[in-house]
């Protein structure tokens, strides 16, 4: 039974292999080598155990680290956001804003590295940069903080004392924070919102809207909006 299993596995290999070659699946080309060569090397229980271990830490270091993104406006367009990092040099960027994207539900497992991750967000406009390098954002970038919150579709007291602190250290920075596409009041993530004090914190629910373009007007009457293009040059008043 166990030989007719091994060679139907055996079988698929090959296509199994070029798929991930081709979509550049290398951690995963990876994890099958380091199991392949336990079970050979040891024996099969030993690579099944290398492989359940391996499968555990990947899921555990991709919760505990939230996927947040700066966000920039695609040239030509009044509404359409995308990742700043996956489009570089391509994207519209705006004067004295910070457009940030959480697009996964806030928890106790990955709300831990947040602080850490935006302040790095706020200084190279970039997750990637090791924080030993020089800033390249300067404070004045960061007088708007517009969080995009329309992935998170759960939050917990834990997460929610991190965004409440997080928003704290923004508001007495003198930093205007506003919140878009925030879950309908009367959700669990808005009452936990409310009960935690971030709505108060930032300004009540007029703080509260819609879409990322009503969160930059919000911006545009504190007298902020300008247009500046990847290397920092305004280019014009939205």
């Amino acid at each position: 039974m166990i030989s007719v299993v091994a060679y139907s596995l055996l079988e698929e290999m090959p296509e199994d292999l070029i798929f991930f070659v081709r979509i550049r699946g290398y951690s995963e080309l990876l994890m099958m080598g380091l199991i392949f060569l336990s079970t050979i090397f040891w024996n099969l229980k030993i690579g099944i155990a290398v492989g359940i271990g391996l499968s555990l830490l990947r899921v555990i270091r991709h919760a505990t680290r939230p996927r947040i993104q700066i966000l920039g406006r695609v040239p030509g367009t009044i509404d359409q956001f995308e990742n700043a990092e996956r489009e570089p040099g391509h994207l519209e960027f705006f004067e004295g804003c910070l457009i940030v994207k959480i697009p996964e539900p806030l928890t106790f497992a990955n709300t831990g590295s947040l602080r850490a991750r935006l302040q790095r967000l706020e200084r190279y406009g970039a997750d990637k940069l090791h924080p030993s390098m020089p800033a390249v954002r300067r404070k004045e970038h960061n007088k708007n903080i517009i969080f995009d919150v329309h992935g998170v579709t759960s939050l917990d007291g834990a997460g929610a004392q991190v965004l409440r602190d997080i928003v704290r250290t923004y508001v007495r920075s003198g930093v205007h924070v506003i919140f878009c596409r925030t879950p309908r009041e009367g959700s669990r993530v808005w009452q936990l919102l409310e009960d935690s004090g971030v709505v108060e914190m930032v300004g009540g629910r007029e703080m509260f809207v819609g879409s990322v373009q009503e969160a930059l007007a919000l911006t545009d009457h504190e007298g902020e909006g300008s247009l500046v293009s990847r290397d920092g040059n305004v280019e014009a008043a939205v």
